[in-house]
Order: C-alpha cells, then structure tokens, then sequence
C-alpha cells in the first residue's frame, strides 16, 4: 500500500521547479516508510512514490521500479495478492532474474512479458498503478476492477499530473481547478461525487477496472475497459450450466473461494487484523481468519455513548466466542466534532457519508497494533445486503396492491406516519417494516414512500439512493444514473439485481471504498476486501436472489456460512447498519456549531439558500430526515472553506 504521483508534460514543455516533490510529499501519508523519485532523461516523464511497506521489507520492493530490460518503469499502489502464482508462472515461461520478493515486481515482470491488458486480467488484488514505456514514450494508467484504490488525472498548462489522492494535484504548482457546478449538485444530493467526476472540471477519476494510454501532449483519451461486472457475470452464469452445477454446487464454491480469497489477503510481513461491527459480512470475514490463524485475530470495533446507535455489544459477544484480541473504541459529540476540521484535508473533495467519522477513528486506533486490516465492505452489494434490495423484491407486488390513483395519497400517509415527532405511529410501523429500532422504522417508512411515487424503476433507485429528500435538481445525476442502466440491464434478471448492479458500478467505488481508503490511509493503515474477489464475484452472481434475500433475511447465503462458525442468536437481529446518531447530535450538541456552518454556507453559495434554509428549518421543526442533506451542505462547507479560494478559479458551470 502506497502514494503514487506523476507528471507528463506535452514535448517542449517542462513541469515547474519541484513539482514533482510537491505533488509527492503531499501524499506522503499514505507512504510514510520511505519515498522514491524518477525522471526519464529522454522525456518529460516524472513518478514519485511514497511506501508503506507490506510485502518484502526490503529495498528490493522499494519503488519507483525499473524492469530489467530498462524498458518499462512502474509506481504501484495496492497488493497483487495471487503474486506468488504468477511468479511460478513466470519462472516457468521466461524464467527472470529476481531482485526482490515483492508483488510489484512480479507484476512489472507480467507486463512485459504479457502485456499490460492480460497482466491485469491475471491479477488479484487491489492496485492503481502507473507504467512508463520508454521505448514508445506511453504513459498506461490502470486501476482495479472494483475501485478500491483511487486515481485522479489532473490536466495542466504542461500536460497531466496525476496521483492517489486529489489534494496532490492541488499541490501542482500553479494548479487551479475550475469548480464543476454539477458535480456539486451530484454531491448535495449523494453524498459523494461518483465516478469519474469530481468537484473540478479539469481532473477526472480513472474509472474501476480501465486502463488509459497517454502520450505526451496528451490530456484524455477514453478509458479501456479490460474487466467489466456484466461481462464477468455473463461469464460465470455460463460455466455453472456448461457444467450442470446445481445451487449446492454453487454455494460450496462460494464457500471454498470466500476461504481462499480471506487467506490469500492474510498474506503480509506486517502485523495483521480486522476491522469487527458484528454484522454478518466483518464476522464471517474474521471468523475465516481466525479459522486460518495459530493465534488470536486482533479485532477493532467501534462504539456510541449514544445507546440508540451503539452496536458494540454485538462485535465484543462475537469477539469473545470467537477468540479474537479485541479492541474497543468509543465515539460522541466532542470527538466527532474535534474530527471535523481535519476532514477536507483527509478526503480533499468533499464526502459526506458520515460514517467517515468512526472509520477514521476506528483506523487510527487500530493503526497502533497492526498495519493492515481486512474489512467486510462489498458484501452487501455482492450478495444483497441493502434493505432496498429486500424492498426491490416486494415492490412489483407494493405496485399491483395499490391502484396508480392512490399510490400518492399513500404515499403521503406513509411520509406524514414517518416524521421524527410522530413517534406513535412510527412504533407501531417497526413491525410492518421489520426493524426493531424506531429510527431505522421512520426512514424505512420514507423510502417506502418514495418508492409508491416513483414513476420508473430508475426513479425508484434514484429516490431511495438520494440523501437529500428531493431538494436539489440535478439532471446531470440522473443522465448519469441512465447510463450504468444501460449497461446493467442486460445482466440483471430482477429489479433487485439492477439495484445491486448500480450499487456496485456507483455507490461501491464512489462512498464505501473511497470513505475507508481516505480514513484508513490518512493513519497509514491499510485495508483489504475479500468479498471484492472477482472470481467470489463471479461465483454470487450464479446464485438466484431467492440465495440471497429469503423472507425478511438479506445476505441468506452468507448467514448460512457464520451459522457454522457463531451461533446464530450473536447475529440473527435486525440490520442497524454502521449508523452515526448525526440527527441527535445536530438537533443537540452540534447544533451551534452547524448553525454557524449553514449559515456560512448560504452566504457563500447564494444559489443553495432558499433549500439550505428550507432544510434547516423544516429539520429543526422535526419534519422529514433532512440531517444527511445538513451534513451534507456541512461537509460542503468546510471543504470549501479549505480549498476554494486556493486552488478553485469559481463555478464552471457546463
């Protein structure tokens, strides 16, 4: 795990005085062990990259790293966890003369021998990585096939800079970044810019699973996809009747790859542990590893002086059956807000899921005793984990129980039922929506709501994906939206699979891993997901939804799993999700300091006033679940706060 950083510049043109340093040092955090920098004498091609050692210690995994040949140089960023594999295949066919023992090298040696295209289809991992071709003066840019390490390409007066991190490319000497208004819009409404956008014009995200050929000169070129999630499951659904496997089959390959897929990503020179919420997908993670382990698995979770959120009994219970060494930490109010200020530097765009609070707080705890961590990220959208893809699966039978003409008087019955004030009603629905907490059964109301409005099934997902109950308009969002409908249609049989689908091509990349790579690599730890195997992925995919949502029980295949390692009353419970009591805190002790924050926010933005004070008061008057939008418009704030006047030329809007 590592920072990665580089420059080309168009021929005639050179990078200022020590851009290179600058852009380099800037992600320094994600690297803290040592650094490396190259400059190609023949070109205007710089690298830099900063290490965090995990796969041989020594200075023969140190990179930037030139091939043998001299002909290809590489910056990596992430682990090639089948490196071993593809090692003994290459012994067997070119036979190279080793100088380390690390997986970038392997890779580097892949490269050359295969080609970039079928090196990456070989490997297994997570990664970003950067390859210089000095002989044709190509400049590839490659990232993984679900997003887990980022890559961000800025255009320059020079040519390109690109990095691991945003805030590298605002280290650019020089560098101003023309604020893109819609992905503002995008961001308000989602909590996150999705891929390949971000808040500038000018810098752009390598999607997941493409590569990108650059020569110098060269700004963009479009993007090759060499996996995709349709072709791999067309893939998968074909073997498993080419070979006549039934669903038992299926699932015991499942099983056995989940098995590997933990074991093989174990694999470091460096302590190891796991990060431990109870739920189903960390528990059955760190029941794997502990099965594969001579001692105790060191097990991290994190807790709520707030009771209503707090789920911490739940990992320790699991924990203590297990036999972890577990660690346990507490979050509240004070700590959350002493967190705020350091976010923008942490995310350097803006992002809003505010889980990001105890994610960093979680790594950073965990970061005193190991340096990598494995997590159960990507199992809800691999094996349908979300409660709209349970709600996916009823709504053909919600539509044709509720005549059109009185889908929206119901609608509004529900949204009225489902207001924070009116408890009552919402304590008598817990039971209707299966939720055993009175405020997951309010939002659960709401979405049921949105979903009896919904005029399409594109529009169902939008409106229960948005966090900000309709208020901004954002066509651009939803242009975006239709087009990865396009491209899952064909691969899903059910609404339930297209929701899962859109999960993985968006809210996967865009949130989920975003959110734990920044907060984990801020404190220089590194995280590894094994439900992201794409062979695993393949495999799930085989199985119909009745595997995987039976009644009121997401993920069925997976519980079936732990049932074997944990009894299942440590775990059978309803899904509370990794919640931050964020509305109880805005309406109590954050509630001055985001006034303040609104407030800034509506003077600086005047476009965004008449709904900012909308929200706020509507919120406070206990109507509706406005407080993602609020810490949205918060988290907005402090980012531009940080990074708008230094390195934003204003609005661009297309």
């Amino acid at each position: 795990m590592c920072g990665i950083a580089g420059i080309l510049t168009a021929p005639g043109k050179h990078a200022p005085q020590g851009a290179l340093e600058a852009i380099t040092d800037r992600i320094r955090h994600r690297g803290p062990d040592s650094s490396g920098l190259y400059r190609d004498r023949d070109a205007t091609l710089e690298f830099g990259h900063t290490r965090l050692a995990i796969v041989d210690l020594s200075p023969g995994g140190a990179q930037p790293m030139v091939s043998a040949s001299g002909r290809f140089v590489i910056v990596m960023n992430g682990e090639i966890y089948n490196y071993p594999d593809l090692r003994r295949r290459l012994d067997e066919t070119v036979s190279p003369a080793w100088r380390g023992t690390s997986d970038t090298e392997v890779l580097l040696v892949a490269c050359e021998a295969w080609g970039i295209e079928e090196a990456l289809k070989q490997a297994e991992g997570m990664f970003a990585l950067a390859l210089w071709d000095r002989k044709e003066h190509a400049l590839t840019l490659a990232r993984d096939r679900f997003g887990e390490k980022p890559l961000y390409v800025g255009e320059t007066d020079e040519g390109i800079v690109f990095a691991s991190q945003l805030g590298a490319i605002l280290a650019y000497p020089g560098f101003v970044g023309r604020e893109d208004e819609q992905a503002i819009e995008m961001f308000l409404a989602l909590s996150y810019i999705p891929e390949p956008l971000t808040p500038y014009r000018n810098v752009w995200k390598l999607p997941p699973g493409t590569m990108v050929r650059l020569l110098p000169g060269q700004q963009r070129a479009e993007p090759v996809a060499y996996w995709t999630a349709a072709q791999a499951i067309a893939e998968s659904r074909l073997r498993v009747q080419s070979d006549q496997l039934g669903t038992e089959d299926v699932v015991q390959q499942i099983e056995q790859r989940l098995h590997t897929a933990v074991g093989n990503q174990m694999v470091a020179d460096v302590p190891l542990g796991a990060f431990l919420s109870g739920g189903i997908d960390s528990s059955l993670v760190v029941a794997l590893m502990q099965a594969q382990s001579a001692r105790p698995v060191k097990t991290f979770t994190i807790g709520f002086k707030d009771e209503a959120y707090n789920e911490a009994h739940h990992a320790r219970a699991i924990a203590r059956h297990l036999g972890t060494d577990h660690t346990e930490v507490m979050l509240d109010w004070a700590d959350a807000l002493s967190l705020v200020e350091k976010l923008p530097e942490i995310y350097d765009e803006p992002f809003a899921d505010s889980s990001q609070l105890p994610t960093r707080l979680v790594s950073a705890v965990a970061r005193r005793s190991v340096t990598v961590c494995l997590s159960g990220d990507g199992g809800d959208e691999v094996f349908a984990g979300y409660n709209r893809h349970r709600l996916a699966m009823r709504y053909t039978k919600i539509r044709s129980m509720i005549p059109a003409s009185l889908r929206g008087p119901a609608a509004g019955v529900l949204t009225f039922a489902a207001q924070p004030r009116m408890a009552g009603a919402i304590n008598v629905a817990r039971r209707m929506v299966g939720s055993g907490q009175t405020r997951l059964a309010s939002e659960k109301l709401n979405k049921i709501s949105s979903a009896l409005r919904a005029e399409s099934d594109l529009d169902l997902y939008l409106g229960l994906v948005r966090r900000d109950e309709g208020l901004v308009t954002s066509d651009a969002l939803r242009n975006l939206l239709i087009h990865e409908y396009r491209d899952v249609s064909a691969s899903a049989n059910s609404l339930s699979e297209t929701m899962m689908l859109l999960d993985t091509l968006t809210y996967l990349p865009g949130d989920i891993l975003a959110k734990v790579d920044r907060a984990a690599m801020s404190v220089a730890l590194e995280t590894r997901v094994p439900y992201l195997d794409h062979h695993l992925f393949g495999l799930a995919w085989a199985l119909p939804m009745t595997e995987k949502i039976k009644g009121n029980s997401t993920k069925a295949v997976l519980r079936r799993m732990l049932s074997r390692y944990v009894p299942t009353e440590l775990f059978e419970r309803p899904k509370a999700g990794f919640g931050v009591p964020i509305e109880s805190w805005l309406r109590g002790q954050l509630r001055d300091w985001a006034e303040v924050g609104l407030a800034r926010f509506r003077q600086a933005n005047p476009k965004y006033n008449d709904i900012v004070a909308r929200a706020r008061d509507e919120f406070y008057a206990g109507k509706g679940h406005l407080h993602h939008f609020l810490w949205n418009v918060l988290m907005l704030q402090a980012w531009q706060e940080k990074y708008r006047g230094a390195n934003a030329a204003g609005p661009d809007p297309r």
